[in-house]
Order: C-alpha cells, then sequence, then structure tokens
C-alpha cells in the first residue's frame, strides 16, 4: 500500500509534468501544516522545511510503478527527497522536498502557491 502523494508545482493539473501521474488516483486539493518554504527555482518550485508557510498543492495515490518513475524525474535522491510530512490538520503523506542549503539564494514563494507565483 502506498502512501498519499502530496505535490505543489510542475506535477500538479495543467502543469507540464503532470502527464506522469497519469496512473496516479487524484485525491483532491490540499495544503501542508505551516511549517515549510517554497523556493522558486524559475522552471520548477521546491518545498524546503523550516519555514511558515502553508504550502498549496493536490494529493494523488500512485502505484509503485508510477512513484518509482516520479523518483527518477525528480532526482531523487540527490536533487529532491521524498520524505513522510503533514497536511494542514495532521494528515500523513510524502512530498519531495529539497534541502534548505540546496534552496540558498532562491526568491520564496510567500503565498506559497506556486500557480500564483508571478501575481
Amino acid at each position: 500500500m502506498t502512501v498519499p502523494l502530496f505535490v505543489y508545482g510542475t506535477l500538479m493539473r495543467g502543469e507540464r509534468a503532470h502527464v506522469l501521474l497519469g496512473r496516479a488516483q487524484y485525491l483532491g486539493l490540499a495544503r501542508t501544516a505551516p511549517s515549510f518554504e517554497l523556493a522558486d527555482f524559475g522552471a520548477y518550485p521546491a518545498l524546503v522545511r523550516g519555514g511558515s508557510v502553508a504550502v498549496h498543492g493536490e494529493l494523488y495515490e500512485p502505484d509503485p510503478e508510477t512513484l518509482a518513475s516520479l523518483d527518477l524525474y525528480e532526482g531523487c535522491p540527490d536533487l529532491f527527497r521524498r520524505e513522510p510530512i503533514a497536511l494542514d490538520g495532521g494528515a500523513p503523506c510524502e512530498a519531495y522536498l529539497m534541502l534548505a542549503g540546496q534552496a540558498l539564494g532562491c526568491p520564496r514563494i510567500d503565498s506559497g502557491d506556486w500557480r500564483t507565483r508571478r501575481g
């Protein structure tokens, strides 16, 4: 049994990499607990522990093959690491996180919403 996966950037519906979630079951909109930062790398965001932002995204239930493909796409575990996190309200899931040191100097998306970053 897989743990739900929280996505917050290019994997969300309508974004360029969403096709990689094609076999995953969509569970709905979600938001993290307010304990993160969302770094803006231009072409993609990165979830970083240690802030005070609740990040907006979507929740999926991927099968093992889809999860393995997503790990490759996300450069896991070198660029991103898939780790357990808590959603707002305490529900557990996993998400791709970047170590804070890898995101130094990148602007932050204070709204926590990748889709409104340019607004």
